[in-house]
């Protein structure tokens, strides 16, 4: 008789018994799951999507960030995981060279060849993957341990038993879920959400000689003249792989009050979905009207899902504090490391601080939420502070972060040590003894 998980009133079958099981299939819960199968773990993976990529793909952010140094010459600092998909993506010409970032670059990639290659990974490591399914529930037993996950699927509900679980949700949903510790921002107050969209038939060479600044004055000039209606805020266009397609980053989504509408709320986030693909065609009309090289073009497409920088953030064992990343700290316990600025977006302002010719240490204790029993996390739901999240969050870190969450499940599992009392010195000295690389290796 198959084993059935009682609900209130109801019982649903529990369909699968993992070791590892990850919500989210992002960079950093594609991350997990490969680096918990190279571990010698079976794994599920639940997306609600039809793809892995999350804000990489779905919002359509499109870029490899955090890879390089920071200065005059950058150079690529972080490897691991995080290298090993840039390499993959250059291999199926999926990425441009590395564009510049202020102080910094960053990697241009194709969707399209991003979903494939996070595809044919899974299925190399044999991680079962299901998509098209929803995170609903979580149980925990008397221990404290996550003893089952409701998801629902095309097919109805179900429960799994996994004997550990890595919250890459972006939005801590499973730590929220059994009532863990979190945050939202600065006392409540989130980074804008943004509309990215994709314009195809741009002349490449024009676009290299447009000056930001140069375009910001315009964006400014175009709004007082009554024709547009554009948001002020910092330009972001990048060369894609395929000839002629632009990814715009333009967008500032906020209420007419100034308020920021929460990617966890479904008003919020209707209004912004709806409000973003207006600013998205009101863009694209300024650029076709007034911007060299865009004469010709055409808006080819806007992000499966309105781009969400920052929502829930769980209460760690430790926290990647705002000086932490200004005064470049570095620790043992470190997983992964970035030179990516504080990129801060908000309702009013953009904020950018470089870390110029340094790095700084994020350490895995950021991913354990306190008293935790055999629940990680990985992604932007680290345990971080409002500033130094708005440079912790991006893909190359998300990579290294997801990585190590991954092995981390087998030195749990084998040791039968609880979530939290790993330090990420173990961990690291774990994944070096079975030839899992960290960030900083090549």
């Amino acid at each position: 008789m198959n084993e059935q998980l009682t609900i209130g009133a109801y019982q649903v079958p529990v369909a699968y018994r993992p070791d590892v099981c990850i919500i989210g299939a992002g960079p950093a819960g594609l991350a997990a799951a490969v680096g918990a199968s190279r571990s010698g773990l079976s794994v599920l993976l639940v997306e609600k999507y039809g793809f892995c990529g999350g804000a990489a793909v779905a919002g359509l952010s499109g870029t490899i960030c955090g890879l390089f140094s920071s200065g005059k010459s950058p150079e690529q600092i972080v490897f691991g995981f995080a290298g090993e998909i840039y390499a993959a993506l250059k291999k199926r010409n999926g990425v441009t060279d590395p564009f510049p970032f202020g102080k910094t670059l960053l990697v241009p990639h194709d969707s399209l060849k991003w979903k494939e290659t996070a595809d044919a990974l899974l299925e190399e490591h044999k991680c079962k993957i299901l998509y098209h399914s929803y995170f609903l529930k979580a149980v925990t037993n008397e221990e404290g341990a996550v003893s089952h996950l409701l998801i629902r699927g095309p097919g109805g509900e179900f429960a799994v038993a996994p004997g550990c679980v890595i919250d890459a949700s972006g939005d801590a949903e499973v730590v929220h879920g059994i009532q863990g510790e979190t945050f939202l921002g600065n006392n409540g107050v989130v980074q804008t959400p943004t509309m990215i969209f994709k314009m195809g038939n741009v002349e490449a060479a024009a676009l290299r000689r447009l000056d930001p600044m140069e375009m910001e004055n315009r964006i400014s000039a175009a709004n007082r003249s009554g024709r547009y209606r554009l948001p002020p805020r910092h330009v972001y266009l990048f060369p894609l792989p395929n000839r002629g397609e632009v990814l715009c980053n333009m967008t500032r989504i906020t209420y007419p009050d100034g308020s920021v509408p929460l990617g966890i709320d479904a008003e919020d986030i209707s209004f912004a979905e709806m409000e973003g693909r207006r600013q998205a065609r009101e863009y694209s009309r300024f650029l076709i009207e007034n911007i060299e090289g865009f004469g010709d073009a055409y808006m080819a497409d806007t992000g499966v899902q309105v781009g969400i920088r920052q929502t829930r953030s769980i209460t760690g064992k430790a926290i990647l504090t705002n000086d932490d990343v200004l005064q470049a700290r570095k620790t043992v316990n470190a997983v992964t490391h970035s030179a990516w600025p504080i990129e801060l977006h908000e309702a009013g302002k953009l904020k950018i601080v470089s870390l110029e010719d340094n790095t700084y240490d994020i350490a895995f204790e950021t991913q354990v939420p306190r008293s935790s029993v055999n629940l990680l996390v990985a992604g932007r739901c680290i345990s971080a502070e409002h500033e130094a999240l708005a440079s912790a969050r991006v893909t190359a870190q998300c990579f290294g972060m997801g990585y190590a969450a991954g092995a981390a499940c087998h030195l749990m599992m084998r040791e039968k040590i609880p979530a939290c009392r790993l330090t990420g010195e173990a961990v690291t000295g774990w994944m070096k003894q079975n030839k899992l690389k960290t960030a900083h290796e090549q």
